[in-house]
């Protein structure tokens, strides 16, 4: 317990800074997810259309 304590305090900013960018990974993803839902409802009136 003391040793993930100690790392932490030591530098928060630099282990701070790499596990949130790791976060942040991920949930841009998410965000192209996103992006594609506008596609995705372009794929349905296509079928429409033909």
């Amino acid at each position: 317990m003391t040793d993930h304590t100690s790392p932490q305090p030591e530098s928060p900013t630099d282990p701070t800074r790499d596990p949130e960018e790791d976060a942040f990974a991920p949930p841009s993803s998410g965000h192209h997810h996103h992006h594609e839902h506008p596609q995705k409802p372009q794929e349905p009136p296509s079928k429409d259309p033909v």
